[in-house]
């Protein structure tokens, strides 16, 4: 596991961003967050990067709470205690035939969270998990997911985390995406706040 930390003389926002949390998706979100970290830091804000948690694990979700209890689950609670992130940010991919479990309309009856809402080209939005958000106290936290195998999605998720990076505040993130996909943003929030 890799940890890049970028961190200006004078910041008032630490961002937290972590993939392969879980299975085999580090292979899928590595390539992305290590691009992601060459494009360099913030001037505003402290960025921890994560870009693979683990690369070949048991596959535990982190909707479970038994996740949290696995030694990568330890792991993650150590290090987001010890950063102290206002802004949470999670990278996940998807096998395509998963697509319709985690936009499930029932998804809040079923796991606890609303579902994902597609942004673009199979990109999906949504909560962390419940258990995380029972622990910390965020000012912003965001699911990201994307298909493991449709590499032409990887622009889309770029484009987001780039501007979780340089926005002063979690306003200036949502009205950033929001002129960029309006709907999906729109929709997302209404179902996190449902």
């Amino acid at each position: 596991m890799n940890i890049y930390i970028y961190q200006p003389k004078n910041f008032s926002l630490t961002k937290f961003f972590v993939g392969g949390l879980h299975g085999k998706e580090g292979k899928a979100t590595e390539p992305i967050l290590k691009k992601f970290v060459l494009e360099g830091g913030s001037t505003n804000s402290r960025l921890i990067v994560i870009p693979a948690l683990c690369r070949k694990r048991k596959y535990v979700s982190t909707l479970n709470k038994s996740y949290y209890e696995t030694r990568v689950g330890r792991k993650l609670l150590g290090l987001i205690q010890k950063y102290k992130p206002n802004i949470y940010v999670e990278l996940h991919c998807y096998r395509e035939a998963a697509y319709k479990l985690l936009t499930d309309p029932k998804r809040k009856e079923k796991k606890g969270v609303p579902p994902l809402v597609e942004v673009k080209n199979g990109v999906l939005i949504g909560s962390v998990s419940p258990h995380l958000l029972s622990k910390f106290n965020f000012d912003f936290a965001v699911v990201l997911e994307f298909p493991c195998k449709k590499p032409d999605s990887q622009e889309i998720i770029l484009n987001l985390l780039r501007i979780i990076k340089n926005a002063e505040n979690p306003k200036e993130i949502l009205d950033s995406w929001s002129l960029k996909y309006l709907c999906s943003i729109s929709k997302a929030l209404k179902l996190y706040r449902d």
